[in-house]
């Protein structure tokens, strides 16, 4: 994960959007999908990832992408994020498309497992 702006958080990034390395496509919704509980260390996640289509990508880009290597917490200091990518952000995270990738996450700014979803499922609302 290059970028991220997370939405919510708890013991690790919960919801957000990320930019990922995967040759799948650059921008992706990510949701929990799965938590292992670990008393002594941060939770073991499984993370439902969403391609954003191209166009508002290129907005997620703009708005996020020079926050490489640092998360974002959304929606952060008013008046810092545009209107285009709070649009963006409101409609992709109402209306997610079914993931295409589940992926096991390590920390807010890396990536250590990927895996193609074959089996259709949608996000709860």
């Amino acid at each position: 994960m290059k970028a991220v702006a997370i939405f919510d958080w708890q013991d690790g990034p919960r919801e957000g959007f990320a930019r990922l390395e995967t040759g799948h496509g650059a921008w992706w919704y990510f949701r929990t999908l799965a938590t292992r509980f670990d008393p002594d260390d941060i939770d073991q996640c499984l993370y439902a990832f969403s391609e954003v289509p191209a166009d508002d990508a290129l907005v997620l880009e703009d708005e996020f992408g020079a926050a490489e290597g640092r998360p974002i917490i959304w929606p952060g200091d008013p008046g810092e994020v545009s209107e285009g990518a709070t649009e963006v952000v409101e409609r992709v995270a109402a209306d997610a498309p079914p993931p295409s990738l589940v992926g096991r996450v390590v920390s807010s700014t890396g990536c250590c497992e990927l895996w193609q979803v074959y089996t259709s499922f949608g996000f709860p609302r």
